[in-house]
């Protein structure tokens, strides 16, 4: 009964916070010709009887809308003045009916908003639900005992088409749903096609973890950290990292929100100055804190190995539009603005290494491990079956990485190891065995780097079976929660927290000077 009670009150207060303007303005109004009306009487009054005063009139006038002022003032006797009288008569009544009026207006719209709030909140709870994990057709291989295992995995995406159909929610449901949760967003499919394509625009809902103000992250105490620095704008690269970093036991961050998502970009290359360039005051803070605690969970991951006197390797999942169809990049060039790099020459053109001279072996061990499992995977590309192509420093494609870059941010070639894997989008999207890919990529770098860690039992059950999608293969952890109010509650701690924790330093973690 109290809760009844409760929710009574806090309709009303909604009810007026609707209304208040409307309210305001007509207690503006009603002061307004108050004044009118009492100097107006006053004149009339006056003409006939010197002792009769403004105060007289404007005292009268504001008790004849609750009560018989007769035994506070003396009554009008001017036939304008009774006119006056009677017009601030009715007015008395409208004093009561226009502010009711409001406010059961308002009360009714906050009625309805309530019932809109809760059927967006049950929208919510079967939204997360199209994104248990499920097993992946396509995604099947044969284990150490020759028995046929298929991986289990979170959807990539869902489209719209797919949610109406299977929930009955209109589009404006859907995007309500939506934008109720801080874990989910809408992408669109055209930006993983080229623009000479003409892709058509095919929109589709988004799930991912989310345990920080910038996105996720997962410390498994590994050497290995996956990195998707722009899956808020990169279609498929969070959910393959995601994969890849748990079959593998690794390390896992990812960038998935941002503070202004008219504008959203991600860590990959990230300069100050650039962010700087952000007009509002608290979105600027807020994407300067983001990139400030996104670069100091990298490093804090990479003190951890170095304090161990092991080398870290950081692996950045991006997606790519530039190479073929079938193709996966791995990137270590660098220019030469940061002279202790490792020295390269490729066509002719010397380039600084990401990879430490010493690791040079290690990589082309991965190298060679990929090119013996994905490179002999095929893709259907409009009917017709096309080997995946490994490459490593294709500089005819793509440039090299300049001193902002998160490689070299992170002291890639210099105190780490960090290599970005590009990956085209008819792999990463369209490709039904993608978390075949992302197994055997966990693989190769397991065995080059980790060989002999042991996977927790936690880790070696992820992807085996069905689940209610992130939470559920880290035993329904509080931190992956599909609950959009605490969700939102820790976005806001985090933000604060980052504010106060990194507001004096510059990207690479040092205080900025003052000038």
């Amino acid at each position: 009964m109290k809760l009844k009670y409760l929710n009574g009150l806090y309709l009303f207060k909604k009810a007026y916070e609707i209304t208040r303007r409307e309210i305001g303005v007509s207690l503006v109004i009603l002061l307004f010709m108050t004044i009118i009306f009492a100097v107006v009487m006053w004149i009339a009054e006056h003409s006939t009887n010197d002792a009769y005063t403004l105060w007289d009139a404007l005292v009268w006038t504001i008790v004849k809308y609750v009560d018989d002022p007769a035994d506070v003032a003396m009554a009008p006797q001017t036939i304008l003045g009774q006119v006056v009288g009677t017009m601030v008569g009715i007015l008395g009544i409208a004093i009561f009916a226009v502010p009711a009026g409001l406010v059961g207006s308002g009360l009714i719209s906050a009625i309805e908003e309530q019932k809109e709030e809760e059927k967006t909140a049950k929208n919510s709870l079967l939204l997360h639900k199209r994104f248990r994990r499920i097993a992946q057709s396509a995604s099947w291989f044969a284990n150490a005992k020759g028995l046929k295992v298929t991986l289990k995995g979170v959807p990539r995406f869902r489209s719209m088409d797919d949610i109406r159909v299977k929930l009955g929610l209109t589009e404006d449901e859907i995007i309500a749903a939506v934008n109720n949760c801080p874990d989910m967003r809408l992408m669109n499919m055209a930006s993983t096609k080229r623009v000479d394509d003409n892709p058509q625009d095919r929109i589709v809902v988004v799930h991912f973890p989310l345990n920080r103000e910038y996105g996720c992250f997962i410390d498994r105490g590994s050497d290995v950290t996956i990195v998707a620095p722009a899956a808020v704008t990169e279609l498929g690269t969070g959910n393959f990292a995601f994969s890849l970093a748990a079959m593998g036991g690794f390390n896992y961050v990812s960038k998935e929100l941002t503070p202004n998502p008219d504008d959203p970009f991600g860590f990959y290359t990230m300069q100050k100055s650039k962010l700087g360039l952000i007009g509002d005051y608290d979105i600027k803070e807020d994407v300067e804190s983001q990139a400030l605690h996104f670069m100091d969970d990298l490093r804090g991951l990479k003190h951890k190995s170095e304090a161990a006197g092991r080398k870290h390797w950081f692996i950045f999942i991006m997606a790519t539009t530039k190479s073929s169809d079938c193709q996966m990049h791995l990137w270590r060039l660098a220019t030469d603005s940061k002279r202790l790099l490792p020295r390269l020459t490729v066509g002719g053109v010397e380039y600084g290494s990401t990879v430490l001279s010493d690791s040079e072996q290690m990589l082309q061990n991965i190298l060679q491990a990929i090119n013996a499992t994905i490179g002999q995977r095929n893709v259907s590309i409009n009917g017709s079956e096309r080997p995946i192509e490994i490459r490593l420093d294709d500089n005819n494609i793509l440039k090299s990485v300049s001193r902002s870059n998160i490689m070299c941010r992170m002291g890639g070639g210099d105190e780490c190891n960090a290599l970005t894997v590009r990956i085209s989008y008819e792999v990463l999207v369209y490709h039904s065995a993608h978390l075949l890919i992302a197994r055997d990529l966990a693989k190769a770098l397991k065995d080059e780097i980790e060989p002999d860690r042991e996977l927790t039992a936690e880790d070696k059950r992820c992807f085996m079976e069905e689940g209610d999608g992130y939470a559920d293969q880290f035993g329904k952890m509080d931190i992956f929660n599909s609950d959009p109010e605490a969700l939102r509650q820790m976005i806001e701690s985090e933000n604060r927290g980052a504010r106060q924790q990194f507001e004096h330093l510059d990207l690479d973690g040092n205080v900025e000077k003052v000038n």
